[in-house]
């Protein structure tokens, strides 16, 4: 086995240990992070992307969120890694 899929193997048995909320709160640093990284490359090629925002983001911040909440700020976070992979794709000519 290589050493990424063993780091990654053991990532996953750390993260089947998590609550649910825990659970949620890692899959939208997820999402974040890859947005960002999209936003850098984007940025870094003149790529104009201007997020989409939507007020189901703050509702991460009530206590507790819900599991509605959750699922609705990932869709954000979805929707805007969507659009900007379509943006990279279509500067890439691919």
């Amino acid at each position: 086995m290589d050493e990424k899929q063993k780091i990654f193997d053991e990532f996953m048995e750390e993260f089947l240990k998590l609550n649910i909320n825990q659970k949620q709160n890692e899959l939208v640093e997820k999402l974040k992070s890859i947005l960002a990284y999209l936003t850098i490359y984007a940025q870094n090629n003149n790529i104009q992307f201007t997020p989409l925002k939507s007020r189901e983001i703050n509702d991460l911040e009530k206590q507790p969120p819900t599991d509605e909440d959750y699922l609705e700020a990932m869709m954000v976070y979805m929707q805007n890694i969507e659009e900007l992979i379509g943006l990279i794709i279509q500067y890439m000519n691919i």
